[in-house]
């Protein structure tokens, strides 16, 4: 919507906006002078079809007006990427009446809309997303758009011969961005005291230029301290206690890594684009990147973050990719991979196994075939893989997936399954909504558990699992104004369990901030919100945990990255197991500590001993009532025992069981 100094009102309303895009009698271009009577002002000739359509007054002459916006089918036609669009601009001109047929006039201007060249010099509002007019103060005829890039024409784009390209993409043959701005433009607004001053709002923060009308335009960030970086993704290393390197993936500024805690650290880019998933081998023996649409990369880095090789890992014959394409590694082997592409689920056996870059090597930057298997069993014919989570215990490699029309697969023993082995569906009938899944949750301790993360609105938001996905409760509670997921409750993006000081510990991230709980409780689940004062309430798109130290990163979409620490926490009520269980000690084998979780049904005596291969007592680990429940973890330091098979029995009441555990000095 526009409206002039004397209150003349402009609107447009494309089919898009109207009941889910199939259209209605209220799309079109309206004027009204009292906001309550409107005319549709649109020429016999304008298009069709329609989506977002941006306005610009002429502050000069305010009866003239330009019009830009997506017009499927119609209007200037450029492709790039995998796809084709099409923009139109008009120039209007009121002249009496109600603004049609004779009371206006109209100029069909879309012949002449930047084509600088491909790859990145034609204009592209990349479906509508970045689209911006405006009109000088100085003339109507002075015109500025914004698509990926900052256009100017002098004659209105009555012509092609008198546009400059002065933002956005650089000129130069290698495409670089300007060093001083950035691309996909939101916003351009002239400074009242002097028409020659430009604010431009854009993906990378805040830009002015003195001259709008120089050659070249030479644009100053205003961003000063300011947080704009929004973060897709985050990752860090889960195998490393008190390790501070972190790597994020941004929207349009590439991969970003940090090998420093606190505030106004270092970051180095990694990888261009928009940064998509991405993941640390534990030990930081490899580093996994990703960009827009699947491309993906292992990096080498040395301990100062310098690259040392590298090599594309994303697999040939891969496609129908997300924008932002999850993967992840089997946390018991970080050399596996599971991807998703489309309606299909590929798995890489070994990535270690890639070739690195060679000067010989001219393939080094293309997909690549070695080690990738697409596992035909877990097609999901007419849907989209779109989350997917594994497990690292109890049992480990199992695979959990997620759709975007609500179903969930499990699939066991992942990192080995036979390609045509079916995974089990663990949503249908369930009481699941049938909305898209964006995030599943594996407690890294127990396989069995799962938070379901489904990122509509109108659906309860977040659901668990405690038995392998034989049956989900709502545990949204008080993240939801209604039982039914309606109302004023935020969505939800994703899910993360920790184990740190007796947890687990539950995060989500939200449309609203960071919220944590230690009880899940069905529908009187209370989500209490973290870091209200400096988090705040922006949008977290991903959360990244560590158990051994309490680690939890938090990635936002416009106000950078967060680090915190988890605090211990006692278990609580929400967790009390259906039966008495010791678990498998984590990690086994294990060199200098290991951890034991054990639950209980209900209130007990109990002893946990720890016994050498030959029966001898080794430790008494605990020897003490205990309540029911999930128990904090119990950690076993071998001290000056020699390396060898270990055997820890928990007794209480009638229960007695034992577990193996390897110790290697």
């Amino acid at each position: 919507m526009a409206i002039t100094s004397t209150g003349v009102l402009y609107a447009t309303l494309s089919e898009a906006t109207l009941n889910g895009g199939s259209g209605a009698a209220s799309q079109g271009i309206w004027r009204s002078t009292d906001g309550v009577t409107w005319t549709d002002i649109r020429p016999a000739s304008w298009p069709s079809s329609f989506k977002r359509i941006v306005i610009g007054i002429a502050p000069t002459n305010e009866r003239v007006l330009y019009f830009l916006g997506e017009t499927p089918g119609s209007g200037r036609v450029v492709t790039y990427g995998d796809g084709t669009e099409y923009s139109s601009l008009w120039r209007y001109t009121y002249l009496s009446g109600d603004g049609r047929g004779s009371g206006g006039s109209w100029e069909n201007r879309s012949a002449s809309l930047p084509g600088f060249g491909s790859p990145v010099g034609d204009f592209i509002s990349q479906g509508s997303y970045n689209l911006v007019v405006k009109v000088s103060p100085l003339n109507d005829s002075l015109v500025f758009i914004g698509g990926t890039n900052v256009y100017r024409s002098s004659d209105g784009f009555r012509t092609a011969a008198q546009t400059a390209w002065i933002g956005g993409y650089a000129l130069t043959s290698d495409y670089d961005q300007y060093a001083s701005h950035h691309v996909d433009q939101h916003v351009l607004l002239f400074a009242p005291e002097n028409p020659l001053v430009l604010y431009n709002g854009n993906d990378g923060g805040v830009f002015k230029t003195l001259n709008c009308l120089a050659t070249p335009v030479d644009w100053v960030s205003l961003n000063n301290s300011y947080l704009t970086t929004q973060f897709y993704t985050v990752a860090i290393d889960r195998g490393s206690a008190q390790n501070p390197v972190i790597v994020g993936g941004t929207q349009d500024n590439g991969t970003l890594l940090t090998l420093a805690s606190g505030a106004d650290v270092a970051w180095t880019d990694l990888l261009g684009g928009d940064g998509a998933f991405c993941a640390i081998a534990d030990g930081r023996t490899s580093y996994y990147v990703s960009a827009q649409e699947g491309i993906t990369y292992r990096f080498l880095l040395s301990p100062s973050g310098v690259l040392l090789n590298y090599a594309r890992v994303d697999p040939a014959g891969g496609g129908g990719y997300l924008f932002i394409n999850p993967f992840v590694l089997d946390p018991s082997n970080n050399a596996v991979m599971y991807l998703a592409g489309g309606s299909s689920l590929w798995r890489n056996s070994n990535l270690t196994g890639i070739p690195l870059w060679t000067v010989s090597a001219s393939t080094a930057n293309d997909p690549t075939s070695v080690n990738w298997t697409v596992l035909t069993g877990a097609q999901v014919s007419g849907d989209q893989i779109t989350a997917l989570g594994v497990s690292r215990m109890q049992p480990s490699s199992r695979l959990y997936l997620g759709t975007g029309q609500g179903r969930i697969l499990r699939l066991d023993g992942a990192s080995s399954s036979a390609p045509s082995k079916v995974p089990l569906d663990v949503s249908s009938g369930r009481g699941l909504p049938s909305a898209y899944v964006s995030c599943l949750a594996v407690d890294p301790l127990n396989g069995d558990r799962v938070l379901a993360v489904f990122s509509n609105y109108g659906v309860p938001s977040v659901f668990l699992t405690r038995d392998g996905g034989g049956s989900w409760a709502d545990v949204s509670g008080n993240l939801e104004e209604n039982p039914s997921g309606s109302g004023a409750g935020p969505s939800v993006r994703w899910a993360a369990i920790q184990t740190y000081g007796g947890g687990p510990n539950y995060f989500l991230g939200t449309s609203t901030g960071l919220y944590s709980t230690q009880a899940l409780q069905g529908a009187s689940t209370v989500w209490v919100q973290e870091g209200a004062s400096t988090i705040g309430n922006v949008v977290v798109d991903m959360i990244d945990v560590r158990s051994s130290d309490g680690l939890v990163v938090v990635g936002t979409h416009g106000q950078g990255i967060y680090a915190g620490g988890a605090p211990p926490v006692a278990p609580l009520p929400e967790d009390i197991p259906v039966e008495t269980a010791l678990r498998q000690n984590y990690p086994n084998p294990f060199n200098a500590m290991t951890r034991i979780q054990f639950a209980l049904a209900q209130p007990a005596k109990v002893v946990l001993t720890v016994y050498s291969v030959d029966g001898r007592r080794v430790a008494t680990l605990v020897d003490e009532e205990r309540g029911a429940g999930m128990q904090p973890d119990v950690v076993w330091y071998p001290r000056e025992q020699a390396s060898g098979v270990y055997f820890y029995e928990l007794r209480g009441g009638d229960f007695r069981q034992a577990r193996k555990m390897v110790y290697l000095k």
